[in-house]
């Protein structure tokens, strides 16, 4: 087994920068190993038209250190610009456009209510060869919350699939043993799996009448049948599969271990070497390359990058916390073990 690894450098298909000074702390994490990042657009104030993706995407380039492209979706809303939406689309302002349904998850209460009032909108993303980025969840009191990613497929994707064949659709963290066999039996369709998805059950995060805040996401992780096939997707049967890690700060006082904490998991300085011990879990980082840095950049129709990175496989601890200004976000995995790092 090498002891020092080699490959394309990845990029992150997934991940939340958020504002101000965070946004600042975020991309000088991810700048350090991806060459691009699809940055959420569920900022407080949504990122709904070009102006705001222009503004946002020149935030991002500012904080990097290193050469980095920010790829920023449009977040779909029922009142949208269409002329807007559309040039946005063909000027590569957005990055496509991210589905969030109203309430799901952080910043979604701008969201989509009815997802048919939209369809114009995926209209022009099939028409324009664009893709549809989707947070894939149903939200109801009369559902279970482990169940919001099924009920969403079986009573939205299907539907959307049928009636728009040619478009193309990520489902985000796919987080389920059901969404993955979704996506590995239909076309046009691919997913993100996250490392905390592939490390984390229910158990992780629900514990007696409290949760675990720094545990606590959404979509929330599921049983340990989920995870393994989640594991299996990703570092075997992973042609339609690539890296996404969903990677969501929120400042340690709104992480509290009752309903009010935010949903969130900050793997951000320890992604990269997170998926490479899970691939060496599983005996298989000979397909890290191309889950990490080959399947997302065939997707979206990118040429894969042209450097590459090195892990050598060493004993490091992460830290408790990230700290930057006046900012302290706990980190994911803190004051444990990792087995990888990062060497150039």
């Amino acid at each position: 087994m090498p002891n020092i690894l080699e490959i394309v450098q990845p990029d992150d298909w997934h991940i939340h920068f958020r504002e101000g000074d965070m946004l600042e702390m975020v991309t000088n994490y991810s700048s350090r190993i991806n060459n691009r990042c699809v940055a959420m657009p569920n900022t407080k104030v949504p990122i709904t038209d070009s102006n705001k993706a222009i503004l946002y995407k020149n935030k991002i380039n500012k904080a990097s250190k290193d050469k980095f492209e920010p790829l920023i979706p449009c977040y779909l809303t029922e009142s949208l610009d269409i002329n807007d939406f559309r040039s946005g689309i063909q000027n590569k302002y957005f990055f496509g456009a991210k589905l969030y349904p109203s309430n799901a998850t952080t910043n979604s209460k701008y969201g989509v209510r009815q997802i048919s009032n939209i369809y114009n909108l995926f209209e022009i993303l099939e028409e324009e060869n664009s893709t549809l980025l989707i947070h894939g969840e149903k939200v109801s009191d009369k559902i279970d919350i482990f169940d919001r990613e099924k009920y969403f497929i079986d009573d939205e994707l299907q539907i959307i699939r049928k009636k728009f064949p040619l478009l193309k659709i990520v489902l985000e963290h796919v987080s389920t043993a059901y969404g993955v066999k979704y996506i590995k039996q239909n076309k046009n369709i691919a997913g993100t799996i996250t490392p905390h998805h592939m490390l984390l059950t229910k158990r992780d995060v629900f514990i007696s009448d409290k949760i675990d805040p720094h545990h606590f996401c959404m979509p929330v992780v599921k049983d340990e049948s989920d995870l393994i096939e989640l594991r299996n997707a990703a570092c075997f049967d992973n042609t339609k599969f690539f890296l996404g890690t969903d990677s969501a700060p929120h400042p340690i006082e709104e992480k509290k271990s009752n309903a009010n904490s935010k949903p969130g998991i900050f793997s951000a300085p320890c992604s990269i070497e997170l998926y490479t011990q899970i691939f060496d879990q599983e005996n298989a980082l000979n397909n890290l390359e191309v889950f990490s840095s080959i399947n997302g950049a065939n997707f979206y129709n990118f040429s894969h990058n042209d450097k590459k990175i090195k892990l050598e496989k060493k004993d490091w601890i992460v830290p408790e916390f990230s700290v930057y200004k006046n900012i302290k976000v706990k980190n994911f995995y803190a004051n444990k073990k990792i087995n990888w790092k990062v060497i150039n």
